[in-house]
Order: structure tokens, then sequence, then C-alpha cells
């Protein structure tokens, strides 16, 4: 039987030249394809070493005249063997006849390398154990290949699911660094002036935020950039046909031994570099590993290009504010480029309208339909290649033109078409970066049509919000107008003489809807009940209740509470609509309304010894209680109403309360009547 203790899923072999840390980085050691070394030893039953197998040497450094004699716990990390690591596995041996693990061993120097040790016990003719073979082989190589392997997978895995843009770009410079285990490793984008900017930094100098590159970094991100390949710059570089002494001065000025820059490159074109960097005194980079940097190079090349996109639309959304201006100078930069990246004449955005049909929406060398004269009409008229595009769904090219849709959530919305001079036919590669283009004008369509559904969805819900105060202040004081109208007019049909106090009530009741007009008015625009504070609101409209309703209102209320003005407006409004319930409905002799700040919270209290009424009814037509709930809700906080029939009602509602410095309490409740 064999016995076998597998590696924690996370171990991970320390590569040679890095430290003994299982998470550091390194570079790897010999390539996967080359054969893990062996080391074959015969061991005394006490476990030290009779005689060593002719693979010693290949296990970097192990001279068989040193290990003969000596103990194999050698080959073990200190911390193992002192734990008896050495005496379990020859006991598991002796138990079973072999025992197989996967662990740290050591090398003379003290590194650690990650290795498989096989330990099978031997007996003599009798069965008594004789002694012990053990064979060890350096995984290294192919544990550090499965590593990369999986450090790809990750990014690769990141990218698709569409992660966060920078946390996915971040991860990728962990990753890389990791792999090569160089000092730092840093993600650069190129905007659309092929200037370079670190979205991304992990290592030494992980802390610098977001931004352009130094001059002396600079000079060696263009370089790669010109070459358009990956290239290794150290300060050993003898290259003379690449200015060897201009770029030893960048290193020098960045003050770095070696870097890497590798592009990044999305349809041919380059979006980025991976940039892999030592500081002075540390390694070289080698063709090993840029071998190592490559695979990542294709993920973290989209994941750079996505992130542009979202800047521009991020762009586009801060711009869209001003109308329909902005959209069409975005269109007008996307001709542009497409003019310059292809050499074509002129270039138009159609955009296709229900109803209106096509419409140039942006260009560059054209403000209309695309110029052509009579002779290219004849061969190419574009508004067919147009619109051939746009139903087809897919680029169409003809002898002076070509056209590239316009792609929304797979719906053509229009076209890019480009107009090439004569005898300049529109290659494939031209047809590439027209996608590419074609992706940002629809990116900016899709956009502007984003921003257009939210702003019909913003005045819906201001509609919403102006129905409903409204309903919770003019409509009261509008009853109560009409009902002392109809109490004077009744009085002064009987030439009674008290006509003149329903008429009072009028004006006083139209002075108050006046007030809530501008109350509301005052909520629109940016001030609302900031400039009085919730706490004289309240003790103004209570005062307005006692004189209009003759009910006995009692107001108990705390310092003015440190909450959201939104918080302070929606208790103010659940306030008013409580007390008009109570006026309406209660029949109550007395209410008491009360403000305090507890803990982290802000309460309201409306409390009335009125007829009370059953909660777990429906009121159908009703939106006093709805509305309450509602504005509790949208304030963050929560609204109860306790009523009993004959017992009166209690509503309280609870909104959050924004830390202050001076504690956590800014008064206390105050207590019932």
């Amino acid at each position: 039987m064999v016995g076998v203790t597998e590696p924690p899923p996370t171990a991970m072999p320390a590569a040679p030249g890095a430290t003994p840390d299982a998470e550091s980085g390194g570079r790897g050691g010999p390539s996967p394809g080359a054969g893990p070394a062996e080391l074959l030893l015969v061991l005394d039953p006490q476990g030290h070493v009779l005689s060593v197998g002719a693979g010693a040497a290949s296990l970097d450094g192990h001279d068989p005249a040193e290990l003969v004699g000596r103990h194999v716990s050698l080959l073990y990390p200190p911390e193992d063997a002192a734990s008896g690591g050495v005496a379990r596995a020859m006991d598991a041996a002796a138990g079973l006849g072999a025992h197989r693990e996967y662990a740290w061993r050591t090398r003379p120097d003290g590194e650690r390398f990650w290795a498989e040790t096989v330990v099978t016990a031997t007996r003599d003719a009798d069965a008594r154990l004789f002694g012990y073979c053990v064979v060890l082989r350096d995984l290294s190589a192919h544990w550090w290949h499965e590593r990369r392997q999986r450090a790809v997978a990750e990014v690769t895995k990141s990218v698709v699911e569409c992660g966060p843009g920078l946390e996915v770009l971040a991860l990728a410079a962990r990753r890389v660094r990791e792999s090569v285990g160089a000092e730092t490793a840093r993600v650069l984008a190129l905007d659309w002036g092929d200037t370079p900017t670190v979205c991304a930094v992990d290592g030494v100098g992980d802390a610098t935020s977001p931004g352009f590159v130094m001059p002396g970094e600079a000079t060696l991100v263009r370089e790669a950039v010109r070459v358009g390949r990956p290239r290794i710059f150290s300060d050993t570089d003898t290259d003379t046909d690449h200015e060897p002494s201009r770029l030893r001065a960048a290193l020098r000025e960045a003050g770095l031994a070696s870097v890497m820059e590798v592009p990044l490159t999305v349809r041919d074109r380059v979006v980025g570099l991976l940039e892999v960097a030592n500081r002075r005194g540390g390694r070289c980079f080698t063709s090993e590993d840029l071998r190592i940097v490559e695979p990542f190079t294709g993920p973290v090349g989209l994941a750079v290009d996505r992130s542009r996109a979202e800047e521009d639309l991020d762009r586009l959304g801060r711009g869209s504010l001003v109308g329909q201006d902005a959209v069409r100078q975005a269109l007008n930069s996307v001709a542009a480029e497409a003019v310059s990246r292809t050499g074509a004449v002129c270039c138009v955005i159609y955009l296709l309208e229900p109803g209106a049909g096509l419409r140039p929406a942006g260009g560059h060398g054209g403000t209309g339909p695309l110029p052509c004269d009579q002779a290219e009409r004849s061969v190419t008229d574009p508004v067919r290649v147009v619109m051939e595009a746009i139903t087809t769904a897919a680029p169409v090219s003809g002898e002076f033109l070509s056209a590239v849709p316009l792609l929304c959530r797979e719906e053509a919305v229009g076209a890019l078409c480009c107009r090439f001079p004569r005898g300049r036919h529109p290659g494939a590669e031209d047809l590439a970066a027209l996608q590419t283009l074609a992706v940002r004008a629809a990116a900016t369509v899709e956009a502007q049509r984003l921003w257009a559904v939210a702003r019909e969805q913003a005045t819906r819900e201001e509609r919403r919000y102006l129905a409903r105060e409204l309903h919770d202040s003019l409509c009261p004081a509008l009853y109560g107008i009409a009902l002392s109208a109809r109490t004077a007019r009744e009085f002064l049909r009987r030439g009674h003489t008290g006509a003149h106090q329903s008429i009072d009530s009028v004006l006083r009741l139209t002075d108050a809807g006046l007030s809530e007009v501008r109350t509301i008015l005052c909520r629109i625009s940016p001030e609302s009940l900031q400039t009085e504070g919730l706490v004289t609101a309240l003790s103004r409209y209570v005062g307005q209740v006692r004189v209009r309703h003759a009910v006995v209102v009692e107001a108990k209320l705390s310092a003015e509470p440190d909450a959201a003005p939104e918080a302070k407006h929606a208790l103010y409004r659940i306030a008013q609509e409580a007390l008009h319930n109570v006026i309406r409905h209660a029949a109550a002799r007395h209410v008491l309304l009360s403000l305090y700040t507890e803990a982290d919270t802000v309460t309201l209290m409306i409390t009335d010894n009125g007829v009370g009424f059953d909660t777990s009814r429906s009121f159908p037509g009703h939106l006093g209680l709805r509305s309450m709930q509602e504005r509790a809700r949208e304030a963050g906080g929560t609204l109860e109403v306790d009523s009993h029939l004959g017992r009166g009602t209690r509503v309280r509602v609870a909104v959050p309360a924004r830390p202050t410095l001076a504690g956590p309490s800014a008064g206390r409740p105050p207590t019932d009547a």
C-alpha cells in the first residue's frame, strides 16, 4: 500500500532565487518540458543516508559525498524536521510499505523547492526492516507552470464576467508580478492621442495614484509603442539600433535596473502596455520572463479597451446634460478618428430614426450626405450602402464606400460610412478600425438614449411628487375653505350675525394654503427646511392647528436633529398628514406631538385620545396612510401606526440620523401625556 499526502490547494512552490515564502514571487526554474530532477537515496532504519543515486547533482548542488552518512532530515525544512515530519513519513512507509507526499524540501543553501517524496520500506528475507529507499523529485517548474496557468485563467474569467474595470486591472497587475517574480507590475493605457496613463500598480510603489507616467518611464513606453512589439530594457542593453545610451539614461532617470514593456493589442491596435520592472540592483529580465507574461496580454488588452470605453461613456454622460450638442461632438470626434486611421476622404455617421429615415448625426470632412461625384454615385450609392449595412447588421464595402452598422443590443440604429479616394479601396485593416470606432459611436448613441429615458422617468417622478404634495398640503386647506364658505353662506341666508366668523376662517385657511404653496415651491427649489429648521417649522404648524381647529395640541420637541434635509422634510410632511387625520377623523380632545433624537435615530410620535380605528381594514381612495409610509421609506426609515377603537391612535416614525461629534444623543424622548 502507498500512503499519499497531498499538498493544500493553495500551496505553491517557491521558485529558485526567490524567498522561501510560499506566496512570494519568483522566476520559475527549468521550463515545464525539461522534466523534473530526481534524487535517489538509500537509508538505514534510523534514516541515515547509506548511498546516493547518480542524479543527485542534477538537484541543484546536492553532492553525493556531502549526503552520505548524514540524516535525511537535512532535506526537510527545519520546522518540519523539528515537528517529527521525517519520523512520521518513515513510520508510515514501514506500516504501509510506501508513503508519498508533496511538500517543501530544502537545498544545501537553505533554498526551498516543491517536491514529490516517495519513501519505500525495504525488508530482508525474514521481513525485518532493513532500511528505506527515498525518491525525491523536484516539481518546482511543474507547480510554477500550473500556478501561471491558473493566474491567466483567473484574469481571463474576471474579464469575461465583466468585473469592475479597475479591480480587474489591479488583479492582472498582481498576478503578472507574482508570476514573473518582479518588484513592480503596472497596467498602462494609451488614450486616443497615444498618451500613456497608469491604470493599476502592484508591488513596489503600489500606492502610487493612477495618472501620467514620469518622463523617464514615458521614454521606454514610447519606444515599445513605436516598435509595436515587446521590449526588454536593461542597464546592460547593447542594442545600438535602438540608441542604448538614450534608453539606459531613461532607466537611470526612472531608478530602474530592468523594464519589460509588452504591448496590449486589440484588433491590431495598441491600446496599452503591461509593464514589469525591477529597481536598480535587481535582476534583469530575460526572454523566459517574456514567455510568462505574454499569455496575460489578450485578456488584459480587452480589459484596458473596455475601461477606455467606460471612461468615454462617463465623459459623455457628464456632457449629455447640455443636450444634443455633446452627442454631435462625440460623433464628430469618432468620425475624425475614422478618417485619420483609414485614410478616408470623409466620414459621416447616420442614425436611423422611426418615421424620418436616415439622419446625418455627425461627421468629418462633410456635414451632410457623403459628397460623391456623379461617377462614384453611379457605382456606389451612399444611402443604399448605409441601408444595406443597417438591414443586414453587417459591414458593407463598395468600390469607394465602406459602411459599418452601429449596434445597440444587437439592433442596428445607424451606420458609420466612409468615402475613400480613387484607387484606394478599403481593406480588411480599414474595416477592423471602422468596426472598433462603430462600437464607440453606438455606445454614444445608447448613452444618449438612456439619458433621455432617465430624464423622462425623472419627469414622471416629479409629477408624482407634486401630486402627493398637493394632496398632503392644499387639500386640507381647500376642504376647510369650502366648509367655512358654506357655513358663512348659510348664516347670511338666515340673517345670523355669525357669518363674519366663518369669513375670518376662510381668510385664515387661504393664508395657510398660500403658505403651503410657498413650502412646495421651496421644496422644489434647493432650499426646504434647512433655512429655519424642523423644530421651528413644527412649532409654527402646531400653533396654526391650535388656532384653526381649537384642539389642544401639545408639542415636546428636542433640539434640532442632525438629519438629512430629505429626512426632515419627510418628518414634517408626516406630522402634517397625521395631524390632519386627527382633525378630520379622530374627534380627539388632546394631541401630543413629540420629536427626539436617540442614538442614531430621529423619532417623531403623534399620539391622540380620539376614537381610534381598526388598522387591519383598508381605506380605498384615501392616500394619507400610504403617503406617510412612502415618505418614511424614501427617507430610509420606518412608520408604525398603533390604534384601537375607543383608545386613540399613535403614529411613530423613525428615520436615520447623521452621526455627530457631540455624542450619540441630541435629546431624550419626552414622556407621554
